[in-house]
């Protein structure tokens, strides 16, 4: 069986069109569940609507947006297949992919990642920025993340299993596939533009799923921050001693500016290490607090 898992939000104009596509490639024993991520557009209503016509059409309605990630995870935590597809609802994961996915799943790799080669009618700043979010999260993650490779993938049960398992409240599931490891592959894809609304991920979202990703799979920049630190530390004592014997010397003047800048300087490295700190200490509290991932508000055709 194949269970294809959905997450959508305000995807309501794409939801016929998508079921209709997926539709024409599943031809054996499948389910499609649907996510809908707390919309608040028609998004359920279309699903509902296609629902009651087709019991292979599933739906799980969250009581608010809780993210990509959680709902992700709400929709794999209900799959009952033996090979699990995840992609987004915004028709721009091509369902076409999916036979030669499940044909390399059925050929003995476990986990199958798709990686996207350009995206029709991406702008340079929508291309710029993902190629910072890879550079930034590579740099110091001590997990690699391919770029490109975005949240289309199947794998087989034994991989779900193994996700399964994360109990992290701060989820960042690409780099909990790249962890887990197992036989893998890749299949490169041009995605289309997209045919309704806009992208849900802005800049700010990209950052913060960028430093989610870095909190959970490094500690590289707690060690860069007391890097710098111990570089400063060595360049002040120097700068002391220095200045202890201009001193007895009878060399100093006044330096304001000189002043100033090592002020701000040793400031804004402080502020730094203690807004990554900060971040840290987020994750905890959020993993201590141990609260669900998501809430659900309604199921259809699901037990």
């Amino acid at each position: 069986m194949l269970s294809i898992i959905i997450p959508v939000f305000n995807e309501a104009e794409s939801i016929p069109v998508l079921c209709e596509q997926l539709q024409s490639v599943c031809i054996n024993d499948y389910e499609i569940i649907f996510v809908d991520d707390g919309s608040t557009d028609n998004t359920f209503r279309q699903i509902e609507t296609i629902a009651l016509k087709d019991k292979q059409i599933k739906c799980i309605s969250l009581s608010r947006n809780f993210g990509h990630q959680n709902a992700l995870m709400a929709g794999m935590e209900s799959a009952s297949g033996d090979y699990i597809i995840i992609m987004d609802g915004d028709l721009q994961h091509p369902p076409g992919l999916i036979p030669i996915m499940i044909e390399q799943l059925a050929a003995g790799f476990d986990l199958v990642a798709t990686k996207r080669n350009k995206t029709a009618n991406a702008g340079w700043l929508k291309n710029t920025t993902a190629s910072i979010f890879y550079f930034f999260i590579n740099a110091i993650s001590d997990t690699r993340i391919e770029e490109g490779v975005a949240d289309f993938k199947a794998f087989n049960r034994k991989v779900l299993n193994s996700v399964l398992q994360f109990k992290e409240r701060e989820l960042f599931l690409r780099g909990i596939f790249s962890w887990i490891g197992f036989r893998s592959t890749t299949i490169a894809f041009d995605a289309p533009a997209r045919q309704f609304g806009k992208t849900k991920y802005s800049f700010a979202k990209m950052l913060r799923f960028a430093l989610k990703g870095t909190t959970s799979f490094s500690f590289k920049p707690l060690r860069i921050a007391l890097l710098i630190g111990s570089l400063i530390s060595l360049a002040a004592f120097a700068f002391g001693v220095f200045a202890l014997v201009a001193y007895f010397k009878g060399n100093t003047v006044p330096g304001w500016a000189s002043l100033i800048i090592a002020v701000m300087f040793l400031g804004g490295t402080q502020l730094l290490a203690i807004g990554l700190l900060g971040e840290y200490i987020a994750s905890l509290f959020t993993e201590t607090k141990a609260r669900p991932l998501y809430l659900v508000n309604k199921k259809i055709n699901l037990d």
